[in-house]
């Protein structure tokens, strides 16, 4: 029985935390929401029970003093090394990116450079966000199943190569749509943009010289099939 800690943040995290918890090959010691979270002294101190730490939909970085002391992995909504960093589901569908994986990887000093353990697919094309989390939500949780049945009896995980681009998490500010993009950008790439900047996350608007802002929470497209 493997001794597991889950460290979740978004909504989604939970999900999968709540689902992946009645593995029957682990034992979930602890659940931790947030870095202000109480238990989190006790990963800094070395003072809790766990062979693994899995962080879900995290937003903080992890200090060595707690990587140095467990085996800590999170999952990642891209094919790592492409899309490090912050925003990562945003930047694929803004890119036109739709077939990746999420990627279970070791976490260390450097920002999502860890050794990766395993992939599983996933597809970002066409969905509302809220269907994409879901999306996410489910391949991560397939990921976790089929790494547990694995554990220890598994390969040794890859190192990263090609490690040097990390892409910024996206400010509220990088969600306006100009009067530039709507003359010439095509209607797909717009409402790729509009479609993964829905709630919980800031949305696409349209500002006004005087700053009044437009927020676009909800897009539909539909193509012309007429040949």
């Amino acid at each position: 029985m493997i001794n597991v800690i889950f460290c979740g943040y978004r909504q989604w995290a939970k999900n999968v935390i709540d689902a992946i918890g009645m593995h029957p090959n682990i034992n979930v010691t602890d659940i931790i929401y947030n870095d202000q979270d109480e238990k989190w002294e006790n990963l800094e101190n070395g003072t809790t029970d766990a062979d693994i730490i899995i962080f879900i939909g995290w937003s903080w970085r992890i200090s060595n003093s707690i990587t140095s002391k467990y085996l800590c992995l999170g999952i990642h909504p891209s094919d790592l090394p492409e899309y490090r960093g912050g925003s990562p589901l945003q930047n694929q569908i803004i890119d036109g990116v739709y077939n990746t994986k999420v990627t279970l990887f070791s976490l260390t000093s450097k920002l999502d450079s860890g050794d990766i353990w395993m992939k599983g697919d996933l597809n970002l094309e066409g969905d509302s966000f809220d269907i994409i989390l879901k999306k996410v939500e489910s391949a991560s949780i397939d990921l976790l199943s089929r790494f547990f049945y694995a554990y220890p009896n598994i390969s040794l995980p890859v190192k990263q190569e090609n490690t040097s681009i990390i892409h910024k998490r996206r400010t509220p500010e990088q969600s306006r749509i100009t009067i530039d993009e709507i003359q010439n950008t095509n209607l797909k790439a717009l409402y790729d943009k509009i479609r993964c900047l829905t709630d919980p996350y800031p949305n696409a608007y349209i500002e006004d010289s005087a700053g009044n802002r437009l927020l676009i929470t909800s897009v539909k497209y539909i193509q012309n099939d007429i040949k």
